[in-house]
């Protein structure tokens, strides 16, 4: 099912309930292996490297995963779309993301764990797009946005964990 809804003229679609449990748990387990063994010094202070599509073009879980979210991104679009790249972010109780944009004609964030929604992905420092866990939102990567950081208390026992995937016209 998508959900299409719009915001200072942007448009933002959202996909629900993409992706099984046993395979969620595969990605999650991934992610876990990369922070912790391969962990992107570039931002702080959860994300793995930008080329996990790369690190796991072979891995069965990762191919259906990224056609999954490929196939809901070109439903949005008639035109050609090509992966940029893709990461993961873990929110844990010493999370500090930031506001940042991305030069990209699409940002799908995939939100793989998420225990408060309400901590979901802030756009342009104004309102709250809420991170339903096993969905996927899909917006202009240009626009100003980041991950809404959780308070200690609640994120040291309730890790959320996104997979983003940028894309752009071919």
């Amino acid at each position: 099912m998508m959900e299409n809804f719009s915001y200072n003229g942007n448009n933002f679609f959202r996909f629900y309930n993409l992706i099984k449990e046993s395979t969620r748990e595969k990605l999650k387990g991934d992610i876990d292996y990369q922070v912790k063994h391969h962990l992107c010094s570039f931002v702080q202070p959860y994300q793995t490297y930008n080329n996990l599509h790369e690190v796991y073009k072979d891995n069965s879980t990762w191919q259906f995963f990224i056609a999954k979210i490929g196939n809901c991104v070109s439903q949005i679009t008639n035109k050609i779309l090509i992966k940029h790249m893709c990461w993961a972010n873990v929110s844990k109780e010493n999370n500090n993301y930031h506001m940042h944009e991305h030069n990209t004609d699409f940002t799908a964030v995939y939100f793989l764990q998420n225990s408060y929604p309400e901590y979901g992905t802030n756009i342009e420092n104004n309102i709250i797009v809420k991170a339903f866990e096993n969905s996927l939102i899909v917006f202009d990567g240009k626009l100003k946005h980041g991950i809404v950081n959780m308070p200690e208390k609640l994120a040291k026992n309730n890790y959320r964990y996104s997979i983003v995937i940028d894309y752009n016209y071919v």
